[in-house]
């Protein structure tokens, strides 16, 4: 075993580790629970999107975990070897590799722009000083249970690439 590819396994465990963990926290703690706070539960989520910039740490973290891994699916099947892919571990390996990949897809074309909408709505209503605009709020709820579905399509897909990856 080389010293890339350790790195690589190294980056992959790790960055998939946090994506997965926080994308389940997010989907059955975090979320129901800004919900259930009503306007207290958006600046919460504000702090965490804008301040902590937690959004900006899991697209960190789905990046290096799906290079990473595309890059160790290369390494694995010797350039794609059909020999290998189409074996047992090779395809319990491949599910795992398109749910991640399909997982980073919808975070970085649904997920990531709609938590940074909600984040721009927030700031716009709390500029505004007094309440919200009845379509602001509209407009939030429907981010919010925009979010909320991809999220939960999120987690759904990197439990199962999780669990793939720990078979295979």
């Amino acid at each position: 075993m080389n010293i890339i590819f350790i790195a690589l396994r190294l980056i992959h465990i790790l960055a998939g580790t946090f994506w997965v963990g926080a994308a389940v926290v997010t989907t059955a703690f975090l979320m129901p629970a800004a919900r259930a706070m009503g306007p207290e539960g958006g600046k919460f989520i504000q702090f965490l999107l804008g301040k902590q910039r937690m959004s900006n740490y899991i697209s960190l973290s789905a990046i290096l975990t799906t290079l990473s891994g595309i890059a160790l699916y290369w390494i694995k099947t010797g350039g794609l070897q059909s020999a290998w892919v189409f074996t047992s571990a090779g395809l319990i390996l491949t599910i795992g590799a398109i749910t991640g990949i399909a997982a980073a897809i919808l975070g970085g074309t649904v997920t990531a722009p709609t938590a940074a909408r909600m984040e721009a709505l927030s700031k716009e209503m709390q500029s505004a000083g007094g309440p919200p605009k009845p379509v602001q709020l509209a407009q939030l709820q429907e981010l919010q249970k925009r979010l909320g579905q991809a999220g939960l399509w999120g987690t759904i897909l990197l439990v199962v690439t999780a669990v793939t990856m720990a078979i295979g």
